[in-house]
């Protein structure tokens, strides 16, 4: 029997996300089976190493069709890293607020027999020196006073499949720059971009 940590518990209680017990259970349980599962993650290896006997199908309608909003679940996360830097600045009496905003493009690289996932398409790999069958997103990180957090992302949809799906079509460009113009930095803090060059 894995026990869940208490860590993860109270960041989870911490956030406030106004969900329900179980949709609560799964969350915990989701994100306790993504630290324990080494390699490749799928649904089915996170539940396995969750420790939980939870049937897989309740996972994955719990992403697919519980009632809850992701975007309301990121703001609460990236409220509570702010705070969590902004306590710790004040707490040492730093008085250069100073951030470190990275900007990347990577991709979620998928075996080729994958088919029936939304949007893979062949996108260039800048550590294989080819087009890969993946996923492409476009992230942020944040670095500030000891923390580094995963900060935001924004899945890259290619000109052609935007069109097919009646999408606009954003540029990895586009993207980074919708990320930086969200950021919620105060009239303080001092922001610096840090970037490579996206193709």
């Amino acid at each position: 029997m894995v026990t869940i940590h208490s860590a993860i518990v109270k960041f989870i209680v911490t956030l406030g996300l106004c969900l329900s017990k179980p949709q609560l259970n799964h969350l915990i349980t989701i994100m306790h089976g993504i630290i324990l599962t080494a390699g490749r993650k799928t649904m089915t290896q996170i539940r396995n190493h969750s420790g939980k006997d939870r049937d897989l199908s309740c996972l994955t309608r719990f992403l697919k069709e519980s009632p809850w909003c992701a975007k309301r679940v990121q703001s609460k996360r990236m409220n509570h890293l702010m705070n969590s830097i902004r306590r710790a600045r004040h707490k040492q009496g730093d008085d250069r607020p100073i951030i470190f905003l990275i900007v990347d493009d990577t991709g979620c690289h998928k075996d080729n027999s994958t088919r029936k996932m939304e949007a893979l398409d062949f996108h260039f790999s800048h550590s294989e020196g080819k087009s890969v069958w993946s996923h492409c997103l476009v992230t942020t990180h944040l670095v500030d006073e000891g923390y580094s957090f995963a900060w935001d992302f924004r899945t890259y949809f290619r000109q052609e499949y935007c069109k097919e799906h009646h999408r606009s079509f954003k540029s990895k460009n586009d993207l980074a720059i919708e990320m930086i113009q969200t950021f919620p930095a105060s009239d303080e803090e001092q922001v610096y971009v840090l970037m490579d060059r996206m193709a």
